[in-house]
């Protein structure tokens, strides 16, 4: 934009945003999910945070991944793509998988909070 000086540049992967300071994003294309019941339930367990000192549990409630939180606040969680989802107060949470594609962590990124984990417990 002439305004903001920035470059903007498309593919049909990616966007490419150059700033006139040399600072340069990348952002790639992903697609949208609707995860099934079984990848949901793949998600389920207790996840904890010695950093935070405290858990989340993750749990399916109907179709919708939900996290509780003491004492008692449920958060539902809506898919952005594969393993991520958003939560209202939660920010960005996404699971981590081992190189055998299980479930071992989750992330959250919300404001100054950059990937806290939570390591999976059960």
């Amino acid at each position: 934009s002439r305004q903001t000086g920035r470059k903007y540049d498309f593919d049909a992967r990616s966007l490419r945003v150059s700033n006139p300071n040399g600072t340069v994003d990348m952002f790639e294309r992903v697609e949208r999910v609707t995860p099934a019941a079984g990848d949901l339930a793949e998600l389920a367990g207790t996840y904890s945070s010695d950093e935070a000192e405290t858990a989340l549990e993750v749990a399916v409630n109907g179709s919708t991944l939900v996290v509780r939180r003491r004492p008692d606040t449920i958060i539902a969680l809506r898919p952005i793509y594969k393993d991520a989802f958003s939560g209202q107060g939660l920010g960005l949470v996404r699971f981590r998988r081992d190189a055998a594609g299980a479930v071992t962590a989750l992330s959250v990124t919300l404001d100054r909070v950059w990937d806290l984990r939570f390591e999976r417990v059960r």
